[in-house]
């Protein structure tokens, strides 16, 4: 892990202090993020092997629901005050009373609407069940301003100390209310529990305490960057979610439950890995935002690493998902391997466009890629009317179709805006993306060939044939991040 963070991003184009910080950053949200995932991931082995798919569509009706009030809390304020030069007293003080009066009103109009959600999905009990799960949102909002006080001086150690710390502690509490027979509270008390935990923690270990001021011109000069952003963040979070609700309302709960499944592990690991890298360029890449040669070269870095270990983890997924699918959740959920195989496929994009949306919203054309989620919004909606009466396989190929063309779309826009164009972003994904396909062949191929050994030998075997040829592949084309990984790892051996 550490050696992974110190031959990523932005090296040859950033001064000594701000690469010591882009470095610290890598790491720690690579620990953070890995760490967050890995927990994640037992916790959902663990329950998905006591609880039933109608429990996880129960879930799933609902995320929409607490996708769009948690932006709408979030407002676009954090990021705005991250990628600031200056904030002072007054602008913490003055988002930390915007956010909890936001935080309380949708919590009020959401308690009074859960009746009508219920009725519309038709599931008993579902009031009871979002009034609970939307407890989240008030405290969420409470550890906001701790957080991006945290960011701005570069505490990656301490940030992701307590989001790993709050997702131990409550996915431990989770898996003993499953045990216990709660049944569908335990991961409905999930994200509440983690909130709660994770501000705890930001309260006792953040260096700041409110004082209730707040000033409208202060909450003004940041709304023009953090609306725009928050809306775009919002149509970008929710367009999973929307599947959620559709699949719910014109499905049984089990389909739901397949498909939540599918869609939860297929994205892990692609936006595992693009979160690292994005969860520090936003900080780390603010400063060069207009010295236009330094900043290209940065993102061309930073997605050739993307690319790196996004092809070759997202295809490897994808050539195990039925041994590990079977071993890991057991038979229960054989139904959701291809539905895993298919997201896991188009999380691909999903990761190559959410980074070209974060460089464009550090340029701060957070309007263009509103406008882009917007069209992409209206694109899934009109999909999904089309497609949903040919069951679920073909929603999903909707959804492969929309986020392929939107990955077009917002390398044409980083071409537009500070010349980061489809054609070169192509180019330097090529060579990997090739290595990547040709182990995931080799991977196939090994299954085809040794499908009746055990599944756990099959995982094994898939695995280890996998990773050969790609690390082969990559030695032999000289891979430009692979050659820099071997030259650290001598320079670090010598040194010893």
């Amino acid at each position: 892990m550490e050696m992974f963070a110190n031959f990523v991003v932005l090296r040859p184009f950033m001064n000594e202090n701000a690469k010591q910080n882009t470095l610290k950053g890598l790491f720690w949200n690579a620990v953070d993020r890995f760490g967050n995932q890995l927990v994640t991931a037992v916790v959902g082995v663990i329950t998905a092997r006591i609880l039933n798919p109608d429990d996880f569509g129960v879930l799933a009706v609902l995320l929409i629901f607490m996708t769009i009030s948690t932006t709408f809390v979030d407002s676009g304020l954090a990021t705005s005050l991250v990628r600031s030069p200056k904030v002072d007293e007054q602008d913490y003080s003055s988002m930390f009373v915007f956010n909890l009066f936001v935080s309380v009103l949708l919590y009020a109009i959401l308690f009074c609407v859960s009746p009508y959600i219920e009725s519309f999905n038709g599931i008993d009990g579902l009031a009871v069940y979002a009034r609970v799960l939307f407890l989240q949102l008030i405290i969420h909002s409470l550890g906001i301003v701790q957080y991006v006080k945290l960011l701005k001086k570069f505490a990656f150690k301490e940030t992701a100390r307590i989001n790993v710390f709050a997702i131990v502690f409550s996915g431990s509490l989770v898996i003993t209310l499953a045990l216990l027979g709660f049944g569908v509270w335990a991961i409905l008390l999930q994200p509440v529990l983690y909130s709660s935990f994770r501000t705890a923690m930001l309260w006792i270990w953040g260096d700041w305490q409110p004082n209730l001021f707040f000033s409208a011109k202060v909450l003004k000069r940041h709304l023009q960057f953090s609306l725009t952003f928050m809306a775009g963040s919002m149509l970008r979070k929710i367009f999973s979610d929307i599947y959620y609700s559709f699949i719910g309302k014109n499905f049984t709960l089990a389909q739901t439950g397949f498909y939540q499944q599918g869609n939860k592990w297929g994205e892990m690991p692609n936006l595992t890995i693009s979160s690292i890298i994005q969860g520090t360029t936003l900080s780390t890449l603010a400063p060069i935002q207009d010295d236009y040669p330094r900043f290209l070269n940065a993102c061309r870095k930073s997605m050739k690493t993307l690319g790196f270990v996004l092809f070759p983890v997202s295809l490897l997924a994808i050539a195990v998902g039925r041994p590990a699918i079977v071993f890991f959740l057991t038979d229960n959920w054989v139904n959701s391997i291809l539905y895993f195989q298919l997201l896991c496929f188009a999380g691909i994009f999903i990761s190559l466009t959410d980074l070209n949306v974060n460089f464009l919203n550090i340029k701060g054309k957070s309007t263009y890629t509103l406008w882009m989620e917007l069209l992409k919004v209206v694109l899934a909606i009109g999909l999904l009317l089309g497609t949903y009466k040919h069951g679920i396989l073909a929603i999903i190929y909707g959804q492969i179709v929309i986020r392929l063309v939107f990955f077009v779309a917002s390398t044409c826009l980083s071409g537009k805006i500070y010349g980061y164009s489809f054609a070169r972003q192509i180019h330097d994904l090529a060579g990997t993306f090739s290595s990547s396909l040709v182990a995931f062949g080799g991977a196939v191929a090994v299954f085809n060939y040794f499908g009746y050994v055990s599944t756990v030998l099959l995982l094994l075997l898939q695995s280890i044939t996998f990773v050969t040829i790609y690390v082969l592949c990559s030695h032999i084309g000289k891979n430009e991040i692979w050659m820099e990984l071997l030259q650290l790892l001598k320079s670090k051996l010598a040194k010893r």
